[in-house]
């Protein structure tokens, strides 16, 4: 099922995938993940393709669901924006727990987060400032956590030319124009006065807000009754494996025992887990993880 979801400012196209045999709560809900993805992606890549299928696989629920201002949702985004988008994931989980998922027979409990790269730091900060709202499993993909460094050589001189003397820049066209496949006819979707090409730019204030960003607020999460588990690739060049690693690290100085925070490197496997190998690899490790907690939090 393909459907919108209102927002503070924007309508977040999303796409739910239920297995026939979907796993239930004790009290009849069917169990779902919400997914969200990384900077400038959308849920179209292969990464998220492939995390639906596998969480089918298992005979879980998912809702995958693009940001305000990318793939097929409306709005603008931007560089630092991140707990902007952590209200985005608020606003998915509260319509799933309201309205559910159009056509789906059961009502439904969000039992999980899994985030990618960008989606992977917003998520976190959604567990830590909705508090309340958080489920029980939570997976940080790939996820940065010294958001104030920079990836070498992402601007060119260029870029921080303009940046100096305008204080922004244009980083990048994105995205295409609505078809039936993308938008148009889509529950919700407005057609073709939906301009899915946008331009990306880049300000200082941006910059500002994304540097000051403070991720080490995973120690308020609820790791009391939650379980996390990060996931990095040993050849992620975008990411270093440290930023990982601080994740481990105060995650399990906030966690009651140590079984609560898992975390693991794929070896082989990029930033972007886009290959095949590295998707196998991938669902093996969530696969593990999953089966070992699910019976934890009652599925």
């Amino acid at each position: 099922a393909e459907f919108f979801v209102p927002s503070r400012d924007a309508r977040l196209f999303a796409r739910a995938v239920v297995p026939h045999n979907a796993r239930t709560t004790q009290s009849g809900e069917v169990a779902v993940f919400v997914l969200s993805h990384g900077l400038l992606d959308n849920i179209e890549s292969p990464v998220f393709a492939h995390l639906q299928q596998a969480l089918s696989r298992l005979a879980l629920a998912s809702v995958a669901f693009d940001f305000h201002g990318n793939g097929n949702s409306t709005g603008t985004t931007s560089y630092g924006n991140y707990y902007d988008e952590a209200d985005d994931i608020a606003h998915v989980v509260r319509h799933l727990r309201q309205r559910g998922i159009p056509g789906a027979a059961k009502p439904l409990r969000v039992i999980g987060l899994l985030g990618h790269s960008k989606g992977a730091s917003s998520m976190l900060l959604f567990a830590f400032k909705y508090t309340h709202m958080c489920p029980p499993l939570i997976i940080n993909l790939s996820g940065r956590f010294w958001l104030a460094r920079e990836i070498t050589m992402r601007w060119t001189d260029e870029n921080q030319r303009q940046l100096r003397e305008t204080g922004r820049f244009l980083w990048r066209r994105y995205g295409r124009k609505p078809t039936k496949s993308n938008g148009g006819g889509i529950e919700g979707g407005e057609g073709d006065a939906k301009q899915l090409v946008r331009e990306y730019w880049i300000s200082l204030d941006d910059m500002k807000v994304r540097a000051t960003t403070d991720m080490s607020v995973v120690q308020a999460l609820p790791l009391h009754r939650c379980f996390a588990l990060n996931i990095s690739g040993s050849r992620d060049q975008i990411v270093p494996d440290d930023d990982v690693w601080e994740y481990d690290r105060l995650m399990r100085l906030a966690a009651p025992s140590s079984d609560r925070v898992v975390t693991r490197i794929v070896p082989g496997a990029a930033h972007f887990w886009n290959k095949p190998r590295e998707l196998e690899a991938l669902e093996r490790t969530l696969r593990r993880w999953l089966v070992d907690v699910l019976p934890r939090v009652g599925l």
